[in-house]
């Protein structure tokens, strides 16, 4: 196994199938694909299709390995108006059905290259042929490891990189509680996508910056040829992580779940080094910060400077009325052996400011920022 092989494998030790669905659920409620992998008759269709209902979600299945690539690029047509490219019936379904709806791709891995590449388009576009399904449509697919069925082909790496990828754990524990208790429908999380108030997912994509800062390597890291190709790190799956990650933050789920989501997207690799890396950095509350501007003082390693004066920033912006609380963080990380990383903060501070708002005591320290940004009187003049 290579080293990109084990980076990019999803992790099934200590995984629940609670917390798998809970990580779909994020997935799904982000508007990710979401490839679900796991062995033949382990209960990966009757899981998706029952996380669907209990959602009051349609769904559309479709058997992927049946059915070749004008079923998903359209059958093109010659007609007046030029050619078009008609989509199938199943695409008309899903386009015609009231609220949400979930297109479910079984047997993802055994449809053939080319089918595997029309396939592209939709899960990413959500378009067949000239027909856009819509944006309440999502889409979830299932897979069985090339191990366990020779007819399967490799994915190719843009499809792979398309689709959130999960693993489908199965225990003795669960099986004797579905197999003897019945099988219950999921339980839903309590996700609003549309409740993610923005300094949530501002201070997300900070944190998620300042982590590929110090791994610069980490921002496109392809497979190499012949890696069964899951999660790996590129610029669209670290977006579709920020997105996961603000919804987890909202929804409160555990370490496990998070750790899922982001393997699910970059890796098992790069997600343990980013979760890592946010639990090292030991960030006071933001909140605190911008009440008690002193306590900058005890964050000694310029990576939790960096990381605490971007959350107060990304504070301010969320909230404009922090805004003087933040530049006095500012006025005391200046003052701390912190210049630098401070007047970066004040940069970005001074270019939000807001007009109703007075400069706070101690501002004189940023007198050149202030002044290129026209907060201040250039003494010169």
């Amino acid at each position: 196994m290579t080293t990109t092989q084990h980076r990019n494998s999803v992790p099934t030790a200590g995984a629940t199938q609670a917390d798998t669905l809970a990580a779909m659920q994020i997935l799904l409620a982000a508007g990710i694909p979401v490839l679900l992998w796991g062995d033949p008759g382990t209960g990966k269709t009757h899981t998706i299709e029952a996380f669907a209902r209990q959602a009051g979600w349609r769904t559309v299945s479709v058997i992927a390995s049946i059915h070749d690539p004008t079923d998903f690029a359209g059958l093109p047509m010659r007609t007046a108006e030029g050619v078009v490219f008609e989509p199938p019936a199943w695409a008309r379904r899903t386009a015609g059905c009231d609220g949400a709806s979930l297109v479910f791709f079984d047997e993802v891995n055994t449809a053939t290259p080319a089918t595997q590449n029309a396939l592209m388009r939709v899960v990413l576009e959500g378009r067949v042929g000239d027909l856009e399904l819509g944006d309440s449509v999502r889409f979830a697919a299932a897979a069985n490891p090339p191990s366990q069925n020779s007819a399967a082909w490799d994915l190719s790496a843009p499809l792979a990189n398309r689709f959130a990828h999960l693993s489908w754990p199965v225990s003795f524990e669960d099986w004797k509680a579905g197999y003897l208790g019945g099988w219950p429908d999921p339980d839903p999380l309590d996700i609003d996508p549309g409740a993610i108030d923005p300094y949530t997912n501002e201070m997300v994509r900070l944190l998620q910056t300042s982590f590929l800062a110090t791994r610069p390597a980490l921002v496109c890291e392809v497979p190499d040829n012949g890696a069964e190709l899951r999660g790996w790190p590129s610029p669209r799956s670290w977006e579709r992580l920020a997105d996961c990650m603000s919804i987890a933050d909202t929804a409160d789920v555990s370490g496990e779940v998070r750790l899922l989501v982001a393997s699910a997207l970059v890796g098992e690799g790069a997600a343990a080094e980013y979760l890592a890396y946010l639990r090292n950095l030991d960030l006071p509350d933001p909140k605190d910060l911008l009440t008690y501007p002193a306590k900058f003082g005890e964050l000694q390693r310029t990576d939790q400077q960096l990381a605490a004066l971007d959350a107060v920033v990304a504070a301010a912006a969320a909230d404009p009325k922090s805004w003087s609380d933040a530049f006095r963080v500012c006025i005391v990380a200046a003052g701390c052996g912190a210049p630098d990383v401070a007047a970066s903060a004040a940069m970005r501070l001074a270019e939000i400011k807001p007009t109703s708002v007075k400069l706070p005591a101690g501002h004189e320290v940023f007198a050149q920022i202030l002044t290129d940004a026209g907060l201040l009187e250039d003494p010169d003049t």
